[in-house]
């Protein structure tokens, strides 16, 4: 009853949209030349998407904890009668921007059409039918499969994120939420006119070669604080998880109390839920930075790191994922979760390393990851 349910509701969403479409165009003469990007902000990607394609607007649908950016358009959760009124008002919204706009580019697995049971396949085929771009832009437990991430592991006996985002995530591996990651997949096949997917890292049920993850860090977190290095009474080893679980906390914490129990001396910071200017103060002053141990791409909070001139440790690995961009293992020091304690007391024991290990971090990230070079990516990419 209650798929039935959510089924009507997109039929009758989407019976909305081409009436606003219909109606729009024969009022709105001025079509715009930019992106339509839509998303729930994650990790500030919608704001620097859409900031880099000229001319673009950001649609967001729900607001997020740690940023506070404007929006040109935000449809956020409602419930009761005001939940009816944001569903009519998505579609209305979503008809005016397909009279206005050609070009759209989804991030995540969010819709105007919501809730969805079929991939978004309505949306899109309507995009298309009206001969309009289209880019999905995965970013990752969306799209990311729990079978083939697990079989994958499996094969090479080794735990990956999905070993313990079940955990964490009560019910995300269910054979539901699954089915839902194969049609995102397979109706992104079908019809985007190019995918952004990290193709290991966030691996899927999509079947065509995807394109690297782009990040775009804002020039004035590029802080070449090398000085730190030059003259260290105390090491600052910093971890910042958004998810303790599935970020390998607990073997960082284990790493970190056998060297203290060696005799090892050093600082050590954890944050977690604390606002993202605090963690950025803190890694300007940070040597060592743990990110995540369990992902094969280097988390948000890594480029940051290096930007910050920190010494990053991480799993991320080119061998592994080949989208990385070149020089990627030589930037940060390449650290499975099995090595947390080997790669940190290697730098502890010789201190003389992170300098040169930050250098190299530093000059990658401000290389392939700057806002500037993210936006000559992008650009390159979907205005072509």
């Amino acid at each position: 009853m209650k798929k039935r349910l959510i089924m009507c509701t997109s039929i009758m969403q989407m019976i909305l949209v081409k009436i606003s479409y219909f109606i729009c165009c024969l009022f709105n003469k001025n079509k715009q030349d930019g992106w339509v990007v839509v998303a729930v902000e994650t990790a500030s990607m919608l704001k620097n998407i859409s900031s880099a394609l000229p001319n673009s607007v950001a649609v967001n649908f729900a607001p997020n904890r740690f940023y506070d950016f404007n929006y040109d358009y935000e449809v956020y959760p409602k419930k009761g009668i005001f939940k009816i009124g944001n569903l009519i008002y998505s579609s209305l919204l979503f008809g005016y921007l397909l009279s206005k706009y050609d070009k759209f580019l989804y991030l995540g697995a969010i819709g105007f059409v919501s809730p969805y049971v079929d991939g978004r396949q309505q949306e899109f085929e309507f995009i298309k039918s009206l001969h309009k771009k289209l880019v999905c832009y995965f970013l990752g437990s969306e799209i990311r499969s729990f079978e083939l991430l697990n079989r994958f592991a499996q094969e090479r006996s080794i735990d990956v994120l999905t070993t313990y985002q079940a955990i964490s995530h009560v019910g995300i591996n269910s054979p539901e939420n699954e089915y839902h990651r194969k049609q995102l997949g397979e109706v992104a096949d079908k019809c985007a006119d190019a995918i952004f997917n990290p193709s290991t890292d966030q691996m899927s049920y999509i079947k065509r070669k995807t394109l690297p993850f782009i990040y775009f860090l804002p020039d004035d977190l590029f802080n070449s604080s090398l000085n730190k290095f030059d003259d260290i009474n105390e090491i600052i080893v910093l971890h910042g998880p958004s998810s303790p679980l599935i970020k390998g906390t607990p073997i960082v914490r284990a790493a970190i109390k056998k060297l203290q129990v060696e005799g090892y001396k050093f600082k050590y910071v954890e944050l977690i839920n604390v606002p993202h200017e605090q963690m950025l103060t803190t890694l300007k002053s940070a040597h060592i930075v743990l990110n995540e141990f369990y992902a094969f791409v280097p988390g948000v909070f890594g480029l940051e790191a290096m930007a910050s001139s920190c010494v990053l440790l991480t799993s991320a690995d080119r061998t592994i994922e080949p989208t990385l961009d070149e020089g990627a293992n030589e930037a940060w020091k390449v650290t499975p979760y099995w090595f947390v304690y080997d790669n940190l007391k290697l730098y502890l024991d010789n201190p003389e390393m992170m300098k040169p290990q930050a250098t190299a971090g530093y000059m990658w990230a401000k290389q392939h990851c700057t806002y500037a070079a993210g936006a000559k990516k992008i650009n390159g990419i979907v205005n072509d």
